[in-house]
């Protein structure tokens, strides 16, 4: 993570670098979950969506060093969201099928022209729902990064998810933890700036 936090050049500068192994291990940290979510959330099954995290991984490997990409046309997270949704849709093909297609040959057929229409003016837009679903498919990962934070304790993470999830009464909670009701409301607040902070690093990156 200290190579997100400390370069002033955009993760998608860095990954078109000659040297990218660091921005490539920065990005699959960043957004592996989130690709592998939004793969779920079309239907695709836990192994199904790893495969679209991996095809997604090779074709922006195999796209971005030669790939001029115009900010002002565009977001590079739509250009990403594009090739997801487009991986995962395969998969669920490929699924219903059931037969395997050459990841060469769709990946040659598709993703080219891709390219092309992302960096034009006339680019598609993801739709509404495609774009719910990734905001979805973010707040769920950061919940899950601020979970796995060592600095997080297990208990303060219980807390705020019993309130801020489940909805219970602080109160109640206050009770079942052994601890004041105000420490709910304090907890609470830690911890949506905490989470605040992991959304906004998603969305930046990708913007």
């Amino acid at each position: 993570m200290a190579g997100v936090h400390t370069t002033r050049q955009t993760l998608l500068e860095r990954l078109k670098s000659p040297s990218a192994d660091r921005a490539w291990e920065d990005f699959y940290e960043l957004y592996w979950g989130v690709i592998v979510r939004y793969a779920q959330k079309q239907g695709l099954n836990e192994a199904s969506a790893f495969d679209v995290l991996q095809e997604t991984m090779v074709a922006l490997i195999r796209m971005l060093p030669t790939f001029s990409y115009d900010p002002r046309k565009g977001k590079f997270r739509n250009f990403l969201l594009t090739i997801v949704h487009r991986k995962s849709k395969r998969a669920i093909h490929r699924a219903s099928r059931r037969r395997e297609v050459s990841f060469d040959a769709v990946d040659n057929q598709d993703d080219r022209p891709l390219i092309e229409r992302t960096a034009d003016s006339s680019a598609p837009v993801p739709s509404e729902a495609m774009e719910n679903q990734w905001r979805e498919s973010i707040q769920e990962e950061a919940l899950r990064r601020v979970r796995d934070d060592p600095r997080v304790q297990k208990r303060t993470f219980e807390v705020f998810i019993a309130y801020a999830v489940e909805g219970l009464p602080a109160g109640e909670i206050a009770d079942k933890f052994g601890i004041k009701e105000n420490a709910v409301y304090q907890i609470k607040d830690r911890m949506i700036k905490r989470l605040q902070q992991e959304i906004d690093l998603l969305k930046r990156e990708a913007e």
